[in-house]
């Protein structure tokens, strides 16, 4: 047997397959095997769900009792190479994302968190999560805080899929894994979901409910679109809903802090 068509069988990708004309797996838990010999080095991220083009920004805006926030994800086109054990020869890409808050919504914008997400494509199409560097400024008693921050290979952290390569509706899967410090979780909801927003309406998106056993309660609805080109929106679900919505590729006007300062 081609031990390549085995390792394949693992992924998401292939169980659907499967499942379409043989009716032999279920929707339901996956248990995707990391396997490095999945990974061609320095493959493009094309999921059309989430697809990672290096240069590419997407700017994301809500607003709460909390003020107004804008969330800027950016694929600087820079790579990880250095992970540590079963993880040593993946190349993974790196995306930059800052949170910023305005309490009075006036256009001065305090930089609330700033990550390094390190993400891989497996020649199947699922995307992989490797980790993240995050340093929050918005915790009284610790700051700056690295709560959160993981790499996979290091300290009992494994990687998870944050995009498989054929959802499917009732699929559920582990997006990453640090006891303690990064646990999310995810579910596909809907494959056909519409979706509009300021920026436009959509139409055959992905609907995931996505939490965290580390955040009781917290709760959201993403929905992925092919032809919005990755996120479009989030329904925040803890307590009153909060719409966080892609509304381009710049920051709104205003002035956005690049240096973050701890409460006093």
């Amino acid at each position: 047997m081609n031990t390549n068509w085995v390792r394949a069988l693992r992924t998401a990708m292939v169980l659907a397959q499967l499942t379409a004309v043989t009716g032999l797996a279920s929707a339901g838990e996956l248990d995707l095997a990391f396997d490095p010999a999945d990974f061609s080095p320095g493959t493009a991220i094309t999921n059309p769900y989430w697809p990672l083009v290096a240069g590419t920004a997407f700017v994301y805006s809500a607003q709460s009792d909390e003020g107004c926030a804008v969330n800027r994800v950016r694929v600087t086109g820079d790579t990880k190479a250095d992970f540590t054990g079963e993880y040593s020869s993946i190349v993974a890409w790196e995306v930059e994302d800052k949170e910023w808050l305005d309490p009075q919504c006036s256009g001065n914008y305090a930089l609330m968190e700033t990550t390094l997400d390190w993400f891989a494509q497996d020649n199947a199409g699922n995307v992989w999560y490797l980790g993240e560097d995050t340093t929050a400024f918005d915790h009284e008693d610790e700051c700056p805080s690295a709560a959160g921050a993981w790499e996979a290979g290091k300290d009992g952290a494994v990687a998870g899929v944050v995009m498989l390569a054929a959802p499917r509706v009732g699929d559920s899967y582990r997006q990453e894994f640090f006891e303690g410090e990064a646990e999310d979780q995810a579910k596909i909801l809907r494959v056909d979901a519409p979706v509009s927003i300021g920026i436009g309406d959509f139409a055959g998106c992905l609907k995931t409910k996505e939490w965290s056993a580390l955040e009781h309660g917290a709760v959201e609805h993403k929905y992925y679109c092919p032809e919005g080109g990755g996120l479009m929106l989030v329904e925040e679900l803890h307590g009153k809903t909060v719409r966080v919505e892609l509304t381009g590729n710049t920051l709104p006007s205003g002035t956005f802090a690049e240096v973050g300062v701890c409460p006093h």
